[in-house]
């Protein structure tokens, strides 16, 4: 019997298959010049077809000698011994065997140091291929890295906290795995612009802290806690202690009136502190009519927004 007649039965067979998209029955798996056709595997392993139906291996023609090695061998005498299964490997085969298609995951800002595997986990920590799930991963939930990653998952307790408890979001929400290019316009900060877009300017007076693409900003987190806190808002610290993790008390209010501005919550008059079309004081617009000084400035002596 040919390959196209193999092919044939199995698609008559499997039915709801459709061979040409899946990609298994008229592949072939390969070792060293031997050849199994896909249906030989699918003669023991027909539920392994059914469990990649509509994946993303399933989309790309991903066969069974991709990722298992011996076909040929082990079609002539079944044993667990002859086959290749990844999931028996180390974590460096693991890895070995997935990245043959997929780009390693590159974390600490992709310079090519992967954490998860100096603690000795590979592909399979996280994903099942022969699965339906989001992504493949073993668990689609919210606190899914939680599991392992306790500290940052205790952050999502405090006061203030992404909505991951409600899986409003996941971890890979913010988090890319993707090796995708980030957007150097906005750095760090362009995960957070995603869902947040009315703070990404551009403003005409920039707020140096927002800029985590210059030397003068980290971005969002120098001023938000992303995971949690316990002020609102995310913020790092409360009242005037979050400003002056950068600035200190200008003189004028240190001396001014006995001092009495100088504890007076910064944002009361500095509002626009993402960025401000107004002045570089990113000043309240409204500060001077608020104040009863009129609309053209700020009610303490005429200083421009």
């Amino acid at each position: 019997m040919t390959d196209r007649d193999r092919a044939g039965l199995a698609r008559n067979r499997f039915g709801i298959l459709d061979w040409v998209k899946l990609g298994l029955i008229v592949g072939v798996c390969c070792l060293g010049g031997e050849v199994a056709t896909a249906e030989d595997c699918l003669d023991c392993h027909e539920e392994m077809a059914a469990s990649l139906e509509g994946t993303t291996h399933d989309h790309n023609a991903v066969m069974c000698g991709d990722c298992h090695r011996g076909g040929e061998q082990h079609s002539e005498d079944p044993s667990v011994d002859n086959i290749s299964v990844p999931a028996r490997d180390d974590a460096a085969g693991i890895i070995a065997t997935c990245t043959n298609c997929h780009q390693p995951h590159l974390e600490l800002d992709k310079v090519g140091f992967d954490p998860h595997q100096t603690e000795g986990m590979s592909c399979i920590s996280c994903h099942s291929v022969h699965s339906q799930t989001t992504r493949l991963l073993l668990d689609n939930g919210g606190d899914f890295c939680g599991k392992c990653h306790t500290g940052i998952d205790r952050q999502f307790a405090r006061r203030s906290s992404h909505p991951l408890a409600e899986e409003i979001l996941t971890c890979w929400s913010c988090h890319d795995f993707t090796g995708a290019s980030p957007d150097l316009g906005h750095g760090r900060s362009e995960t957070c612009l995603k869902c947040h877009p009315d703070q990404a300017g551009p403003f005409l007076h920039e707020h140096e802290a927002t800029s985590s693409f210059s030397a003068d900003g980290e971005g969002c987190v120098a001023c938000h806690s992303p995971h949690g806190s316990s002020t609102e808002q995310l913020l790092k610290q409360p009242g005037n202690g979050l400003c002056r993790q950068c600035h200190g008390v200008p003189v004028r209010h240190a001396v001014a009136h006995n001092g009495r501005w100088a504890d007076v919550d910064c944002m009361v008059c500095h509002t626009q502190v993402h960025g401000s079309y107004d002045g570089p004081n990113l000043l309240d617009p409204m500060l001077g009519t608020k104040m009863g000084d009129g609309p053209g400035g700020c009610f303490c002596h005429n200083v421009e927004n």
